[in-house]
């Protein structure tokens, strides 16, 4: 018998493989917190799953998760026996299993945990029982699981829900609670409601990229698409798309425009540019999106070109377009609107004026006066009260002479 076989027949037998001296030495690390008690059973399980899922039930409830050191199945050969070794996830040492060529720092939550228990089958007749081997732990016990990687683990069900209200489009806030609701001791966190989501996307994408996925689900659901690649090769250079209903909605409620992009969306890192409509209610709609290589001039034109293209009727195109000071794009709609006024977002000019106001102007007890003196500019109704109100903007931002240049030359100046 050779010295595996050895070992894992003194599990089977109860014999305590662990010495004694080496248990004692990883209590006396820290205070040992005892659970024997708890572990202590005389129930014979009908099968090992029915045992693991009460050895962890009970594990959980003092805050600490069982894992599977060792376990083994009678073939029948000889010397090998069936049985399960269990302990505390943080038994045992943490081992490099690759040599890095640059010494990085890392954790674990091994701590070399003397906590073990042992389950085999009865020999007489079918059924489980357990045996407890050591019943402490060298470290404290958790006080809530929440956000364990083990502990948060999605049942079957809760897989299956979770892949369902995913191609539902329901937000992973709302994917876990609906998940707590069902069960109130489920523990998992929106991370990892979050990392489910991109495997379960993943699962579905198969080989495909993100952007080849992109493609095939605009022909199979048979939206309105145009695209153009790098000269020479198949890399995506812009993509524009729209489903045919906001097409009719477009032609329907064409005088107004709000056209704006988004960044850091996408691993590709492309802007995603989108124009939003007006209803004669005041509700919005997406007229159009549009996945850019660079925000530069010809990259707006293109897009704008083919979002003119959706319109029926000459007479139709917007009268009022509406973006932020970005010039490359309100060149292009000067290109492809011209008889479009261009005006551009009060929320986004106050946005940016407010952030370069926390940037310079101090201390924080000033930033409100600051701002209330910029309102009253881009509040007021004539030119007469436009003049008074600036001259009082500058006395106001007198201690601050930059950020009083950035406002005039970036904003006053060139669109009062």
């Amino acid at each position: 018998m050779d010295s595996s076989e050895e070992f894992e027949q003194q599990l089977y037998d109860g014999v305590n493989v662990w010495d004694d001296d080496d248990i004692e030495k990883s209590l006396s690390k820290s205070k040992g917190y005892e659970c024997t008690d708890a572990f202590i059973t005389d129930e014979v399980f009908r099968t090992r799953d029915e045992l693991l899922k009460w050895v962890r039930k009970v594990a959980f409830d003092f805050g600490f998760c069982i894992v599977i050191l060792r376990s083994d199945t009678s073939t029948g050969q000889r010397g090998r026996k069936t049985f399960v070794l269990l302990g505390c996830e943080r038994g045992g040492q943490y081992r490099r299993y690759k040599k890095d060529l640059q010494v990085t720092e890392s954790g674990t939550r091994k701590c070399g945990c003397p906590f073990r228990l042992r389950g085999y089958p009865v020999k007489s007749g079918e059924g489980w029982i357990l045996k407890l081997i050591c019943g402490s732990h060298n470290h404290e016990l958790a006080n809530t699981l929440v956000g364990h990687p083990y502990a948060g683990r999605f049942t079957c069900s809760e897989k299956s829900m979770l892949m369902d209200m995913t191609d539902g489009s329901v937000k992973p806030r709302n994917i876990l609670l609906t998940m707590k609701e069902h069960n109130e001791k489920n523990m998992s966190t929106i991370k990892q409601v979050y990392n489910a989501r991109y495997m379960y996307k993943k699962s579905v994408r198969g080989d495909r990229t993100e952007m080849q996925q992109l493609m095939m689900l605009l022909e199979r659901d048979m939206y309105v698409h145009w695209s153009r690649f790098e000269e020479g090769t198949n890399v995506v250079q812009d993509l524009f798309w729209t489903h045919p209903d906001s097409v009719k909605l477009l032609n329907a409620f064409n005088i107004v425009l709000m056209m704006d992009s988004t960044y850091k969306t996408n691993r590709y890192r492309m802007p995603l540019f989108e124009v939003v409509g007006v209803t004669s209610t005041g509700v919005t709609f997406s007229a159009a999106f549009m996945l850019l290589a660079s925000e530069r001039h010809h990259n707006f034109v293109w897009a704008l070109e083919k979002l003119k293209g959706l319109f029926l009727r000459f007479d139709s195109y917007p009268k009022v377009v509406v973006s932020d000071r970005d010039i490359a794009l309100m060149n292009a709609i000067n290109v492809v609107f011209p008889e479009a006024a261009n005006l551009l977002c009060r929320f986004l000019i106050d946005k940016n004026v407010k952030a370069k106001c926390k940037m310079i102007v101090h201390p924080k007890e000033a930033w409100d006066q600051v701002m209330e003196s910029w309102g009253a500019i881009v509040d007021c109704e004539n030119i007469e009260s436009y003049e008074h109100r600036v001259e009082a903007f500058n006395v106001v931002c007198s201690p601050w002479p930059i950020f009083t240049e950035y406002v005039i030359s970036t904003w006053l100046n060139p669109h009062k």
